[in-house]
């Protein structure tokens, strides 16, 4: 039996129209965001933001943040639907 303990590494194939999310660096929750912080919204749920969305966080809650994303209005986002934006990390 063999068991990997190591940390495995997983790359996203570049796609036109998906932006990249280094997922191991930009990590968003509670503790690494705070108000002011742009943010990626990369979720892809029925009737939400679209994927790839950028916005800005207005307010930090436990397991989700406000994230004010323009045009598209003011959203209630969990952490885990969001990544930091590469141009604020």
């Amino acid at each position: 039996m063999n068991s990997n303990t190591g940390s495995a590494e997983v790359a996203q194939l570049p796609m036109p129209g998906i932006p990249d999310v280094d997922a191991g660096s930009a990590v968003a929750s509670c503790c690494t965001v705070e108000p002011g912080t742009e943010v990626l919204y990369i979720g892809q749920i029925g009737g939400g933001p679209r994927y790839g969305s950028r916005g800005v966080v207005k307010t930090t809650l436990h397991r989700k943040a406000v994230v004010d994303m323009g045009r598209m209005g003011t959203w209630h986002v969990p952490y885990y639907l969001l990544g930091i934006s590469s141009e604020a990390a």
